[in-house]
Formats: C-alpha cells, sequence, structure tokens
C-alpha cells in the first residue's frame, strides 16, 4: 500500500507538472471579430501579459488567465475613460472610496541605470483618494498606473545607458508612451554628441520627441554660461532637423530663470524638475516632482513625473508635437 501511494504521488506531480509546461505563455497574437490580441498565449486562450485591442475602441494592457483579465491591468474605453487596478476572473475590483477618475492626473517616470531591471507590466505608483501620487507610498491605499516613460539614452559621445535598450523596449510591449533623452557634456564637440545620440537612439512614432538634458554644474554654468546655452541650441537644432519634431528641454527651475529664459529657449517645451511644489516657471509640460520616488515594478529609487494635463491631453500633445500613432492592426479600428 505504501509503496502504491508513492507511485501515485509521483503520477500526480508529473501530470501537474506536464499540465504547467503546456499552460506556460508563449508570445502569440489572436485575432475575432472582436478584438485582436498580442502577448502571452496558453492553449489558444490569452494567458500572462499582453494587450487586447477590440473592434469597438476598447484597448486592455495587463495580465491573463486562461482568457480571462486577472492580475494588473489597465483599460482606455473608447469614449476616452479609463481604469487600472486588479482584475478577477474579468472584473475589475475598483476600491472603495477611491474619488478620482484613472488618467485625469498623467504620471510617468524617467528611468536610467540607477533603477536596473524594470519590470514595466507592473508598475503602479501609490495614491491617495484624491489621486495624488505619495513619492514614498506610505499611507497611500490607492493606486495610478504610470502612463509615460522618459529613458536615458546617451551622454556626451561615448557613454551608452546599458539598460536602455532593454527599457525602451519594455515600456512599448506594456503600452507605456516612452521618450528618450541626452545628457548634454560641455567636454564634447556637439555634432558629435547629436552623431551619438541618433546612431543609438531609434525613436518611432508615438514615442516623445526627443529631450536634451542640461544639468550642468553651477559652477560651469557661471564661467561658460554663453558656451553652454550655444551648444545646447545647436544640439536642439540639429536634432530637430534629423527627427522633425522640436525637442523638450530637461532643467531645474532654477537653471531654468538664471539660465535660459530669454536666451533663445523660449520656444521649445521644458521638462522642470522642482521637489516640493509645482514649477513656477510658464514653459514647462512635465514636471518631475520627486527623485525619490517609490514605484511598483521597480527595486531602486525612481523619478516620478507629472504631465501638465490628463492623459487625453498627452496623447493629443504627443499626435501634435511627437506623431502620435496608435499601433494599428488590420481589421481592427483605434
Amino acid at each position: 500500500m505504501t509503496r502504491f501511494c508513492k507511485y501515485l504521488f509521483l503520477a500526480v506531480i508529473c501530470l501537474a507538472l506536464s499540465s504547467a509546461r503546456k499552460s506556460e505563455p508563449e508570445q502569440g497574437e489572436l485575432r475575432t471579430r472582436r478584438y485582436v490580441y498580442a502577448g502571452g498565449v496558453a492553449d489558444g486562450k490569452q494567458h500572462g501579459f499582453g494587450i487586447c485591442r477590440y473592434t469597438n475602441g476598447d484597448v486592455y494592457a495587463g495580465y491573463w488567465n486562461m482568457g480571462y483579465k486577472e492580475g494588473l491591468g489597465r483599460i482606455e474605453y473608447a469614449d476616452g475613460r479609463m481604469d487600472f487596478g486588479q482584475w478577477r476572473r474579468g472584473v475589475l475590483k475598483a476600491p472603495r472610496g477611491r474619488r478620482f477618475k484613472v488618467g485625469k492626473r498623467c504620471y510617468g517616470i524617467d528611468a536610467a541605470k540607477y533603477q536596473k531591471n524594470i519590470d514595466w507590466t507592473r508598475l503602479s505608483l501609490k495614491a491617495r483618494a484624491d489621486g495624488r501620487v505619495v513619492a514614498s507610498g506610505k499611507g497611500a491605499e490607492y493606486i495610478q498606473p504610470v502612463l509615460f516613460a522618459l529613458i536615458k539614452s546617451t551622454e556626451g559621445v561615448t557613454i551608452k545607458d546599458p539598460y536602455f535598450r532593454r527599457n525602451f523596449e519594455g515600456a512599448k510591449r506594456a503600452g507605456i508612451i516612452r521618450g528618450a533623452y541626452h545628457f548634454l557634456s560641455v567636454n564634447s564637440p556637439v555634432d558629435e554628441q547629436v552623431k551619438f545620440f541618433i546612431e543609438n537612439t531609434p525613436l518611432e512614432k508615438g514615442d516623445f520627441p526627443p529631450v536634451l538634458d542640461l544639468e550642468i554644474s553651477k559652477r560651469t554654468m557661471q564661467r561658460q554660461h554663453g558656451k553652454v546655452c550655444r551648444m545646447a541650441l545647436q544640439w536642439l537644432k540639429a536634432v530637430e532637423r534629423h527627427y522633425g519634431v522640436k525637442p523638450i528641454v530637461y532643467t531645474y527651475e532654477n537653471y531654468y530663470k538664471e539660465y535660459l529664459r530669454g536666451k533663445g529657449f523660449d520656444d521649445y517645451d521644458f521638462w522642470i524638475a522642482r521637489y516640493g511644489a509645482e514649477p513656477s516657471a510658464r514653459h514647462w509640460e512635465i514636471w518631475q516632482l520627486t527623485d525619490k520616488g517609490v514605484c511598483t515594478g521597480i527595486r531602486h529609487k525612481v523619478d516620478i513625473d507629472l504631465f501638465r494635463g490628463s492623459y487625453a491631453d498627452l496623447k493629443r500633445y504627443i499626435k501634435k508635437k511627437g506623431h502620435y500613432c496608435p499601433l494599428k492592426m488590420d481589421g481592427v479600428k483605434n
């Protein structure tokens, strides 16, 4: 009897392992009259992470379990509404007491090698009931989605961020609007920096315009203010000629006010860093509100950003200035 039980136990284990192997998702595509799906597939059903575009215009990006929405996911409805959270057998478990509309405040992150491996499909930010993100995550009962990401590509003429390719592709696969930035060096020729950025940054339609990161030391700015401005403007104009879109400038608010305002940068949109209070600079489109943010899916501290408007406003901004073009699939209306 004991030997029989052992054999029975081993048979059950083998059957379970075999079943698990069959259910492991592979990347694939499913098409029906109702939707086109791209992502994890197991036994002919959505399984794991994937993006499903319905013929009525709805788009779901999130996790599945054998054909059911299951786990963390975000849905964009055709009428512009959005929802985000944990799903159970196709039903969203909306938390009680939540007073904000998902997407009304459009949060994102910026990332570089310091964040290391990012799980792009599981990103979420802790928020209060009114929708405002709590950078530390402490005492926050709700979650907001990460709707855009600005990712470091290059610096000077020799430094390529080792995580750029992985992060850039990961954001795209997760359905997150992405962008790339170059960190300006005053010690390298501008034309070589332009070439270096272009060669290593495969921007596509639907991405943010290219971004120039101006974080020059205060001592250098004071001593070489004119040179820095000339180099920055040369980079911006050359990159605009190549990509056909006007770049964005990242800097600190005090740098903008002291060194850049009225110096030829007024036609550019700004991504302004100011911690503790909203920027007073008139030009900003993106506000970096903290450099010590906590984000599910990232083990290390990360910068958290806020777009000046809703998610719908961001899509309109990208369409106008970044040639935003949703991924189209044959037979499906976006």
